[in-house]
């Protein structure tokens, strides 16, 4: 139960549903670029987080990799394929992090988009 606190009216931390409903933080990113006219849903200051738990996880991160969605948190523990070659890669170029601690994650990420 971290108060996490208030942005303009909007809670900073919004729960999307489940992975497979990450279409719908899609839309809703794709919304915010647009309504504040920046260039790529990069621009705003978003972070997702995606909870592997399942095997449709894969389908679903790749997908936002496909879409150009960077910064992306995932966990709580990495898939089994994610080896660390396979991790550096990901982190070099699509700028993944694994989770640690909500604290940790939350302060990291709102440091990222304080420094974007």
């Amino acid at each position: 139960n971290l108060q996490l606190g208030t942005a303009g009216g909007i809670p900073r931390v919004l729960d999307l549903g489940q992975c497979n409903d990450a279409v719908g933080a899609v839309q809703v990113a794709l919304a915010l670029q647009k309504a504040l006219g920046v260039d790529s849903v990069n621009d705003l200051p978003i972070s997702y987080a995606i909870s592997w738990l399942e095997q449709k996880a894969v389908a679903v991160l790749l997908s936002l990799l496909h879409l150009g969605v960077r910064n992306i948190h995932l966990g709580p523990a990495l898939p089994a394929f994610v080896t660390p070659n396979v991790l550096k890669v990901l982190v070099d170029s699509f700028g993944l992090a694994p989770v640690t601690t909500p604290e940790a994650d939350f302060a990291g990420i709102v440091q990222a988009k304080a420094n974007a």
